[in-house]
């Protein structure tokens, strides 16, 4: 049994095999040369304390077809610490599909067992090993009772899923459709059963191929769970687990494994779903689990919609985005308004070529502290990118609309006529400066709202340090200037902006160049002594701390 923590790959092994076939002299040597006379199956001195029998199959060496049947009795099966024997196939030839070893946990009901086990590795020969549970009062202890041989005629390997003792127990059902001789071609439908008192609502499902690994969720709906799963890894052996809620526990433990050997060269985003996803209500349509892994165009749609009957779906109204360059360490955000339970937008990849990572998330509706927002995340997807531009100062962001058409309308209306970069810099410095009257309330009382933007500044004219920078950089990018949304401090949290005129970074503070505020009153006083300020000049109030992309 493994225990699984959501998001992570720790897994802590809860049986412990305590052999019994080396000390007592009656346990089959798979070492041993084999010959075509059929032999007694040996057991163990364990199988003769408990009353292990078996009455298939009979002979230690079997010529079968694709199964074998393993039936038998046990008579101090009241005495056992356990109610399933743990059974071992393994393949004596080279595995065409996962790993050497198959194991199938057969119930015992009232002493009695049988079960027709599937030869997973086609044609070849198999030892097999039979162990029950202990009578000696250890727990999650098995020892050995029978081991025997048998050889398989049939060619065809035939993988069938395998349960864990947690999932025989646990009474999951899992089918992986759509797999023949366990081929894939880049994905597999997966459909299971819980029972009706499962106290979980999804099912993790982990992918693993060599030393990559990915997860995504899938949820139970009336006892039911299903879904295509991507083979995210390319061409070659995918292992499949399926992972289910012990509510004791509050843990996910490891139910069922498939195989499947992918001949899709095609390698998909490794993409996660948490907790949230399904507690929320999120649907995701892009990206979607069939995302490839590699994207060659700088804008990466998010769409998707919010189950309306979920408590506090109208409470969410906007989906954060946070794009990460890997390689960087540089992040950039986005905001998606959410209407009507919908949503449409658009993040981006700013920074060049790479690896990214996309975090998708939903305002935390229990935050009390209106000087910071606070999201929860939902998804995430992993991409690498090519072919693509360094676009870092000029698209558009959270808070910073360039691509809005009134802020496009405002900036070539504001720049018309002008033809140097300096001269439209120091048009827009001026606009915003103008413009935008100064919130002594809303600085006082550090009060920011999630839609805080520059066409908010714009369309309002009133707005703190950031409403100003927000404004500023958004029409600077509009009319295609690269320009950063600088954060720092001048005596308290303040933002300003720099602009690349001429290939060289100018820095400009339209809020300090806008007037001043006296006894919690702002009075309008335009001054162009912090467009382009002397350095020197300028680090005596202001200290930056960094870029918000």
């Amino acid at each position: 049994m493994r225990k699984v923590l959501i998001g992570l790959s720790a897994f802590v092994l809860a049986m412990v095999i305590a052999s019994c076939s080396n000390s007592d002299g009656k346990g089959h040597d798979p070492t041993e040369s084999q010959t075509d006379e059929a032999k007694p199956i040996q057991l163990t001195e364990y199988a003769d304390e408990i009353g292990f029998t078996l009455t298939e199959p009979m002979e230690a060496s079997n010529s079968v077809e694709s199964t074998v049947e393993i039936t038998g009795f046990i008579e101090e099966h009241d005495l056992l610490y356990g109610d399933y024997l743990w059974v071992e196939i393994r393949s004596q030839e080279d595995v065409q599909l996962g790993k050497q070893t198959f194991t199938i946990h057969i119930p015992i009901e009232s002493g009695g067992f049988s079960e027709l086990i599937p030869l997973h590795n086609g044609a070849g020969d198999y030892v097999i090993n039979v162990r029950a549970p202990n009578s000696r009062g250890e727990d999650d202890t098995y020892y050995d009772v029978a081991e025997f041989d048998v050889v398989n005629n049939d060619e065809e390997v035939k993988r069938a899923v395998e349960y864990t003792q947690y999932g025989r127990e646990d009474g999951i059902e899992v089918a992986n459709l759509g797999l023949v001789d366990g081929i894939a071609d880049g994905t597999i439908q997966i459909e299971g059963k819980v029972p009706k008192d499962h106290p979980g609502d999804m099912v993790i499902v982990q992918i693993d191929k060599d030393a990559d690994n990915s997860q995504l969720i899938l949820p139970i709906i009336d006892h039911t769970f299903m879904g295509e799963v991507p083979l995210y890894f390319g061409k070659g052996p995918h292992k499949v687990r399926v992972q289910t809620y012990d509510e004791e526990e509050e843990l996910y433990f490891e139910a069922a494994t498939m195989y499947a050997d992918n001949q899709s060269d095609i390698a998909f985003a490794p993409f996660e779903k948490y907790n949230e996803y399904i507690d929320r209500g999120i649907q995701l349509d892009e990206p979607t689990l069939l995302k490839e892994a590699v994207h060659t165009e700088q804008a990466f749609p998010i769409v998707g919609s919010i189950d309306e009957t979920i408590p506090n779906a109208d409470q969410v109204t906007s989906m954060i985005v946070s794009v990460n360059h890997v390689e960087e360490d540089l992040e950039s955000q986005y905001l998606i308004p959410v209407k009507d339970y919908q949503f449409s937008g658009d993040a981006y990849f700013r920074f060049g070529p790479g690896a990214y990572e996309v975090i998708i998330s939903i305002p935390d509706i229990e935050q009390e502290d209106q000087s910071m927002f606070y999201y929860t995340s939902v998804a995430k997807v992993n991409q690498e990118v090519i072919d693509i531009e360094d676009e870092r100062g000029q698209l558009p962001a959270w808070g910073i609309e360039s691509d809005h058409p009134l802020i496009i309308e405002k900036a070539e209306a504001i720049t018309a006529g002008l033809d140097q970069e300096r001269e439209k810099a120091k048009a827009i410095y001026e606009f915003v400066a103008k413009h935008v009257t100064y919130d002594v309330e809303k600085a006082e009382n550090d009060r920011f709202d999630i839609e805080d933007s520059a066409l908010t500044a714009l369309e309002t004219g009133n707005g703190v340090c950031q409403d100003y920078a927000f404004l500023a950089t958004g029409l600077l990018r509009a009319i295609e200037m690269d320009a950063h949304y600088v954060e720092g401090h001048a005596g308290e949290r303040h933002a300003w902006v720099e602009v690349k005129i001429d290939n060289e970074w100018v820095v400009m503070d339209p809020t300090w160049g806008a007037g001043y505020v006296q006894d919690g009153e702002f009075t309008f006083h335009y001054t162009e002594d912090y467009f382009d300020p002397d350095p020197g000049f300028f680090e005596e109030t202001h200290t930056r701390d960094g870029v918000k992309y």
